[in-house]
């Protein structure tokens, strides 16, 4: 992906999106996959089919699927309606 297409990707809307946790701080999250079902300034809920999981943003990496970017949580760390504005500064 370029650096535009990263861009808009980061600012659109996470929800409905297949997610993948490849690292956390806390390792029982490592490995959770499935559907963005809800997402606030801090926290991102996935939801697969042994049920929905809240994960904290800044303690995970993501792994988008099938977009296959990784992303830091601390980079996506802010109200969903703040990212459209944002300047991401690490990409």
């Amino acid at each position: 992906m370029d650096k535009d297409k990263i861009m808009d990707f980061l600012r659109g809307e996470f929800i409905g999106k297949n997610v993948e946790i490849i690292d956390s701080s806390n390792k029982d999250l490592i490995g959770i996959k499935g559907k963005i079902v809800d997402e606030t300034k801090n926290m991102i809920e996935v939801e697969n089919s042994l049920g929905a999981k809240k994960v904290q943003k800044k303690i995970c990496k993501f792994k988008f699927l099938p977009e296959k970017l990784v992303v830091e949580g601390k980079i996506i760390d802010c109200r969903p309606e703040d990212r459209i504005s944002r300047k991401f500064k690490d990409w």
